[in-house]
């Protein structure tokens, strides 16, 4: 099977900022121990862990011809990733996130929206065989405001056309993207990842996570991973639910927990894991990457994810691949 992951996303950098409580207040100045962390965030931490994890990961998205578009590509490239095919454009400035943290876990995202239509306008031809040729795309909800819906569309009519998976994780953006959209990018989807709350918003209900997993199955992907947070995850295939409580570990910061989820839902897939296994490797993925500040550069290794594990008493073979 070919293992070629490839990730249609723009990108953004994360400068996450430690602060000592919420909320942040006008002449209340904060300051902790900790130090700022500037890396590549969003689609980069999933990027990052999933190349840790073994894979070869490919970029496919826009940068501004900038400092910050220079620190993205640099950053991943030294890992690994595939960055060549990234667009490098003067016209737009590279996306950058202030991320406040507090010692709790909770934090907030500062800056301004995805540059909206940043390009490419339509799937350029390098683009278009790099996902013929996947084992795998990944889409996001980031992409649908910078790139607009076509080039997304596009994607995942080669990547369903060569019977690549599509995985697809709306993310907060889910709020500002048609509800028709998102709906039929899930139509094609081989799996949906979601939080509670953008389930909420999809749906429309607020109802068990086992009836949302089951209402969003009923859309069109085979398999739904809903995210709970600290509540841990519930996952749904065809034949299967599975429900797992969250890991007892110290939260630091859950910017990258998703993101980080996501490579190890590809991953396990990818390698023929059982669902149940997938949402283990998931759940702790996600587990292992809260308890550090900021996320990309810091998007969690295999040891660190083993030791989640194997301190929760779970015995788990990351060699045991198809």
């Amino acid at each position: 099977m070919k293992k070629n992951v490839v990730f249609v996303s723009n990108s953004v950098i994360d400068i996450s900022v430690p602060i000592a409580s919420f909320p942040i207040d006008s002449g209340k100045h904060h300051s902790t121990g900790d130090q700022v962390v500037i890396t590549p965030g969003g689609n980069a931490t999933t990027l990052f862990c999933g190349a840790r994890l073994g894979m070869q990961m490919i970029a496919l998205g826009n940068l501004g011809d900038d400092p910050m578009g220079s620190l993205w590509t640099s950053s991943l490239a030294v890992e690994g990733i595939d960055v060549s095919q990234m667009i490098v454009s003067a016209d737009h400035r590279t996306s950058v996130t202030i991320v406040p943290a507090a010692p709790t876990g909770e934090h907030v995202f500062l800056g301004a929206s995805k540059s909206k239509n940043s390009g490419p306008a339509n799937m350029p031809a390098n683009w278009s065989e790099t996902i013929a040729n996947a084992g795998a795309l990944m889409l996001d909800g980031w992409s649908y405001n910078s790139m607009g819906p076509e080039v997304n569309e596009t994607a995942i009519e080669i990547a369903n056309d060569a019977d690549a998976p599509v995985f697809f994780d709306p993310g907060p953006e889910i709020i500002s993207i048609p509800r028709s959209w998102t709906e039929a990018i899930l139509s094609r989807s081989k799996v949906a990842l979601l939080t509670y709350e953008e389930a909420e918003h999809l749906t429309q209900i607020k109802a068990s996570p086992d009836v949302m997993t089951r209402i969003i199955r009923d859309m069109g992907a085979d398999i739904v991973i809903l995210k709970m947070g600290s509540a841990g995850i519930v996952g749904r295939s065809d034949s299967e639910l599975v429900r797992q409580s969250g890991f007892n570990v110290t939260v630091r910061d859950t910017t990258g927990a998703g993101d980080s989820l996501l490579a190890s839902v590809v991953f396990t897939y990818l390698h023929g894991y059982s669902f149940e296994d997938m949402v283990t490797l998931a759940n702790g993925t996600g587990a292992a990457c809260v308890q550090k500040l900021g996320a990309g550069v810091h998007a969690p290794n295999p040891e660190e994810i083993m030791k989640v594990l194997t301190n929760a008493g779970i015995s788990f073979n990351l060699d045991a691949v198809a």
